[in-house]
């Protein structure tokens, strides 16, 4: 659709607007020859009458294609003017809109305004008619904030206002029906009043980051009510910025989500993080608990252990015997981690016949031995085709936190040489880490073309297995 809009066009959306009250000032601006303009979504003039321009002093064309907020500073249309945070949807009703502003012309001279904004339709499209009236310097408010807060009380989608430090000032009815906590109970609280654990740090990071810069936030965000039941929020946060052009508060508009919806998420967000065969977590979650247990282990003075484990003549049993079996092997691998280790540990595939856990709160060597004999035991009754019994065989290779690293890729790379060199002396069994044996240059060089190798290995697996599986 072409960004100008011819006077026939413009005639016709003004029979779009709402009945103005006798006495109205938008009443008295309703004729095209009145200072108006046709905003889009974004706050740009798409039209304009020749009147608008007399008011700012300017052509109608120079006005055309300008960013209103250029004009008129304190009109909230944009993310650095006064009050944008609620304007849009305030302006979004069936009935009109009047505020009052001080405004500037192209040259720079300030004129009082008062503002009346309209949705209008042209072509299917939404927009904004925006009228003009000249003001008065006395009649200017300066409580956009205040205003803003009003605001909020009459919105259906769920409000809250917080200050720059997350502390609540203000929330809506919406939000007292949404988590269940009141206004009394909630203003005054952080934010993570309604925290549910299930983001990680990073989430929170980017959001403070965004906000703090200035910039909108849109996320989903999985918090929890009052009464503990977890809920989804498709939220937008917005920076509240005061006329200095600081920012002083932030706004939050969300509506919460269907069930069917928000189990459509949780289950794209399982697919994104879980293996599909066997359900434990993926790389990508194993990467996030290793983060988390350095954190803890850190924080609290701990040690704890990753783990590799590799199946020993896995291609052989898929080919002496089929895929289906060899997946049935991987899914009982599994099983029978998870039944070794603790709820609080984490049992991850990696892809292929590759598996690998952390075993959180070590306090001795003894201790992730148990450990691992148990799962070398366990995986040793295998499956049963028929009358005959197929044994799972594993390598594993394990390191300790700090001791044999102390971050992420260090006891990666460690701990998978410590399953090679399990494989290396004859398999079916574990070997930990040692660090006279990963000494030396050509056993460094080694390691990391062994990596490489795994690491293409292991994505046209992961590939393969998507594609079979599709």
């Amino acid at each position: 659709m072409d960004a100008h809009y011819d006077a026939t066009a413009f005639s016709m959306a003004m029979e779009q607007l709402p009945p103005q009250p006798e006495g109205n000032p938008v009443s008295k601006v309703r004729a095209i020859e009145g200072p108006m303009a046709v905003l889009d979504k974004y706050g740009i003039i798409s039209f304009s009458t020749p009147a608008m321009g007399q008011m700012f002093k300017c052509s109608q064309r120079e006005l055309e294609g300008r960013d209103v907020a250029s004009l008129i500073p304190g009109l909230p249309l944009k993310t650095l003017t006064p009050g944008y945070n609620l304007a849009f949807a305030d302006f979004w009703g069936n009935r009109g809109e009047l505020l009052k502003f001080k405004g500037h012309s192209p040259n720079g001279e300030r004129i009082p305004l008062a503002v009346s904004l309209n949705k209008l339709s042209i072509d299917n499209t939404p927009l904004i008619l925006l009228q003009l009236l000249p003001g008065s310097e006395q009649s200017i408010p300066n409580g956009e904030f205040e205003r803003l807060i009003e605001s909020a009380q009459n919105k259906t989608d769920v409000v809250m206002i917080t200050d720059t430090t997350g502390i609540i000032q203000a929330v809506n009815d919406a939000f007292e029906q949404a988590t269940g906590y009141s206004k009394d109970e909630a203003v005054g609280q952080p934010a993570s009043l309604m925290k549910s654990g299930l983001h990680t740090p990073e989430f929170y990071s980017r959001m403070w980051h965004t906000l703090l810069a200035g910039n909108e936030f849109q996320a989903v965000f999985v918090n929890r009510r009052k009464n503990g039941e977890i809920f989804h929020e498709d939220k937008n946060i917005r920076p509240f910025i005061d006329k200095s052009g600081q920012i002083t508060h932030f706004v939050s508009t969300s509506h919460c989500l269907s069930e069917s919806l928000r189990t459509t998420l949780l289950r794209l967000h399982h697919e994104a993080y879980h293996d599909a065969l066997t359900g434990l977590p993926n790389r990508h979650l194993l990467e996030d608990r290793l983060k988390q247990a350095f954190s803890r282990a850190s924080r609290r003075g701990e040690n704890f252990s990753l783990v590799y484990l590799d199946l020993d003549s896995f291609k052989e049993i898929n080919d002496t015997y089929g895929h289906a079996v060899g997946d049935e092997v991987l899914r009982t691998t599994a099983t029978q981690l998870k039944a070794c280790v603790r709820d609080e540990d984490t049992v991850a595939r990696l892809g292929g016949d590759e598996f690998a856990l952390i075993l959180l709160d070590i306090h001795r060597r003894e201790d992730i031995e148990n450990v691992l004999k148990k799962i070398v035991q366990s995986l040793e009754q295998g499956i049963h085709l028929g009358h005959k019994r197929i044994p799972i065989l594993a390598s594993l290779g394990a390191n300790i936190f700090p001791e044999d690293g102390t971050d992420s890729e260090s006891l990666m790379m460690r701990a998978d040489f410590a399953m090679y060199k399990a494989k290396a002396n004859g398999g079916h069994g574990f070997h930990f880490f040692h660090k006279e044996e990963f000494e030396g240059s050509a056993a460094k060089q080694r390691l990391a073309a062994l990596l490489t190798a795994g690491k293409r290995l292991n994505s046209a697996y992961c590939t393969n297995e998507q594609a079979t599986r599709h």
